[in-house]
């Protein structure tokens, strides 16, 4: 397989996956009648942050900065000029399929495109209505990826770039954890239930704990449950059982790297994050998630 052909299907999960974190985040934090006390534009600029999209949207309209509110930055991640808006990752995740059309199913290219031109229909709807859609839509696509597509080399790509992008995006939503707590008064239930549900996980913790969301215990089900699919261990367990599967003579770095991940999150303790601060963990983490991209990036997709 040519490295443009790995780097497409790889970059084209990327996409999807992080446009569906994109929808959901804004639906999380902007759920009506969540009680806050602070500064309201760090808050609503909090989804913003979390996707690295606060630059670019500051760049763009310099003379909203302080007078933000959720149309504002809710239209920005749907629609904006940035690579994390959902209109971007559509286009880029559909331009990616057409460029390996060969490499893909009927039914996945038809689900990925048929997704794009809806999406113009109902980009101008209420926000619940287009996390509804849109959720549907990738589920379709994630589901059509498992039942059509045989586990050749585009199957593994496909993969791997759907559990990088979902541990980055775990990573991000728990990050947000730690600025809320500097933003205003935000109550750790409310907080907790909100960032569950920007991770599709509320349901899933409540069956695990059955008790009310704390850090110690968020903290453990995102980072260390083997079981569950939007936890750093899950992901990075398919990352490196995938790239062991691909082979090559450039995946060893790919599996130093993964299996470094793995060993902190298969033996690091609750212990562990209180002694380095939850912030620096998850910065720590965050560091571990970018060494094993630039590796996938150096091993599979860079010719010489």
């Amino acid at each position: 397989m040519l490295s443009r052909t790995a780097s497409n299907l790889f970059w084209l999960t990327r996409y999807l996956e992080r446009a569906e974190s994109t929808i959901r985040l804004l639906d999380a934090c902007f759920q009506p009648g969540l009680p806050f006390e602070g500064d309201i534009n760090q808050l609503y600029s909090l989804p913003l942050q979390i996707q690295t999209a606060d630059a670019d949207f500051r760049a763009q309209h310099p003379n909203d900065q302080n007078d933000l509110n959720i149309g504002k930055v809710s239209n920005f991640l749907l629609n904006g000029n940035t690579n994390s808006s959902v209109r971007f990752c559509l286009e880029a995740a559909r331009e990616n399929a057409r460029s390996e059309r060969s490499r893909l199913s009927t039914e996945l290219w038809e689900a990925i495109n048929q997704t794009w031109l809806e999406f113009q229909k109902t980009q101008h709807l209420p926000l619940k209505a287009v996390k509804e859609w849109l959720q549907q839509s990738l589920f379709l696509i994630q589901g059509t990826i498992d039942v059509t597509m045989p586990e050749t080399l585009s199957y593994r790509f496909l993969k791997l770039g759907t559990y990088l992008e979902r541990s980055d995006q775990t990573l991000r939503v728990l990050e947000a954890q730690t600025k809320l707590q500097d933003i205003g008064n935000y109550s750790e239930y409310y907080t907790w239930n909100m960032l569950l549900k920007a991770v599709s996980s509320f349901e899933a913790y409540q069956e695990t704990f059955m008790e009310v969301p704390s850090q110690q215990r968020v903290f453990k089900f995102l980072l260390f449950n083997r079981s569950i699919p939007r936890s750093l261990r899950y992901c990075n367990e398919r990352i490196h059982t995938i790239a062991d599967i691909i082979g090559g003579d450039k995946r060893r770095n790919v599996m130093r790297v993964s299996s470094q991940l793995l060993t902190k999150l298969r033996y690091d303790q609750l212990e562990d994050i209180e002694t380095a601060t939850p912030a620096e963990y998850i910065k720590q983490l965050q560091n571990d998630v970018l060494k094993l991209a630039i590796a996938i990036q150096e091993g599979y997709f860079v010719t010489v």
